[in-house]
């Protein structure tokens, strides 16, 4: 397929830059070199938190894949142990990581955390190949330098978090979603195999982060609306037949850890079990999550899992509805003003902590002179390339893009995948290792920004409209009602947030 060049990025401004195409192989070289420049400080690393999980599931599968290659049963109970354990997590990363485990039963931290690095290189490639055939060299300059060239960007490549491939594989998923509405605006319907390119890549972005979910069926939604109102006669019934093969890719690929996971927990799990316990130590009493305080010997999370299930075993119920019930229990006091309270402090976590898991990832007790050197010189530099992106990402939620027909598009697209995101702070704790996944939409979001003053202030030329037909100016006036709504949303829940902080 031809490139397709980007509106707006022509003038005299770029030309100062070397060749796109070069540009963009340094730019992805330097992210690789960050990786292996960084790689000492996590060369003997242990996995930290939901590592160990990940890690556990990845042993149990891989261990199946030996019994099957031996002709011989799998340990069920290993897997009902290690991959499903308490439905805290889907098991996308732990089969991501098991093919290291196949090959390596005893596979230390140096070569999982290697792993993990040319999984995420290669899924960072994936994301640039793509960009340049849809959006064009620079734009795909624009992310390999954000998030690319961001150190913990590339650090947290090395971990076993699901948070930044979620990430990737969302961006290659909204560049999809973008190619689709291309077509939509001139009649044509998606075919059977976009539906399920569609369909795989966001049950990939599930299985890697349970909490897309929301955002992956509103995606489907608004996607397979706009088909329905674009398109007319045979051309809507084809772009109907490629939903449905999307949504049957994507319910076939879910129902086996569903069911499993149901089975296993005897109660109704479709994705993963956190969001009960989440919510009441998120927003509720802690203290009470066990219908009182918990036993004080347990880690934090552990907590209320090992009440619940000597309730559900004094019961004759299941730990799934015990931990509902104890969540409610907990949250029995939540009032609007503390919701709010906690939604401002949680989404503060998510965006303003870029660097904390450096220090997860690497112990600062037990690093050297040169390790705690490298490890300051990643949290500062990130900080220092971060925090101007994320200006510029907060002012683009507030902007409407108006240069070209397609630049409204992707901006449409790219602003309800990061709304669709930073929900996550309104249901769950969050934290300095989930603007992973964001990162890439940011990118494209400021890189979209820049462009759009460089255009309004006469640095670029102005690119042509886009809008041709009527059907074209059908379709400006609603992309441009829905910016606008996007915009109005992004304002009212702002200024909800920031009441609730600032008015006592």
């Amino acid at each position: 397929m031809a490139v397709v060049s980007a509106p707006g990025w022509t003038g005299r401004w770029p030309d100062r830059l070397p060749p796109a195409p070069v540009l963009l192989g340094w730019l992805v070289a330097g992210h690789v070199l960050l990786k292996v420049a960084m790689f000492p400080l996590v060369v003997s690393a242990p996995p930290y938190g939901d590592e160990q999980a990940y890690a556990n599931g990845a042993m149990a599968l891989s261990n199946a894949v030996r019994d099957l290659f031996a002709f011989t049963s799998p340990d069920t109970a290993e897997l009902d142990r290690n991959v499903v354990a308490s439905g805290w997590f889907m098991p996308g990363m732990s089969i991501l990581m098991a093919p290291v485990y196949v090959v390596f039963p005893d596979a230390g931290p140096a070569l999982v955390r290697g792993w993990c690095a040319l999984m995420t290189i290669a899924l960072h490639v994936a994301v640039v190949r793509s960009l340049v055939r849809v959006l064009g060299h620079r734009w795909a300059a624009a992310y390999a330098a954000f998030p690319g060239l961001v150190p913990m960007y590339a650090f947290f490549g090395f971990g076993a978090w699901g948070d930044l491939a979620a990430g990737s594989v969302l961006a290659l998923l909204a560049l999809r979603l973008f190619e689709l509405g291309r077509g939509l605006r001139h009649g044509a319907a998606p075919t059977l195999r976009d539906g399920v390119v569609l369909g795989l890549l966001a049950i990939a972005t599930l299985y890697l982060r349970a909490s897309t979910s929301v955002l992956l069926v509103g995606l489907g939604a608004v996607t397979l609306v706009a088909a329905l109102v674009l398109l007319r006669g045979r051309e809507r019934w084809r772009a109907v037949g490629a939903g449905a093969a999307g949504g049957a890719v994507f319910l076939v690929l879910l129902a086996p850890w569903a069911l499993y996971a149901s089975h296993v927990l005897d109660a109704r799990v479709v994705t993963t079990t956190t969001l009960a316990t989440s919510r009441g130590n998120s927003f509720g009493d802690p203290h009470q999550l066990c219908f009182g305080r918990c036993d004080p010997d347990s880690p934090e999370w552990f907590k209320p899992v090992r009440y619940a299930r000597e309730v559900a075993r004094a019961t004759g119920t299941n730990e799934v509805e015990v931990l509902g019930e104890m969540s409610s229990y907990a949250r029995r006091d939540v009032t609007l003003d503390s919701y709010l309270e906690d939604v401002a402090l949680y989404l503060a976590a998510y965006s303003l902590q870029p660097a904390v898991f450096v220090d997860h990832v690497s112990t600062p007790a037990e690093r050297n002179v040169a390790e705690t050197a490298g490890a300051w010189t990643v949290m500062g530099t990130t900080w220092l390339v971060y925090f101007p992106v994320l200006l510029l990402v907060a002012v683009s939620l507030f902007t409407v893009v108006r240069r070209s027909l397609e630049a409204r598009l992707l901006d449409v697209v790219v602003k309800l995948c990061i709304g669709g995101l930073l929900l996550q702070p309104f249901f769950h704790v969050a934290g300095g290792r989930y603007w992973t996944t964001a990162a890439p939409l940011w990118g494209l979001a400021a890189a979209s920004l820049v462009v759009e003053w460089l255009v309004r202030t006469g640095r670029l030329a102005a690119p042509a409209t886009g809008v041709v037909t009527d059907r074209d100016a059908a379709v400006e006036t609603w992309l441009g009602r829905i910016q606008r709504l996007l915009t109005v949303a992004v304002a009212v829940v702002a200024l909800a947030l920031l009441l609730a902080v600032v008015v006592p």
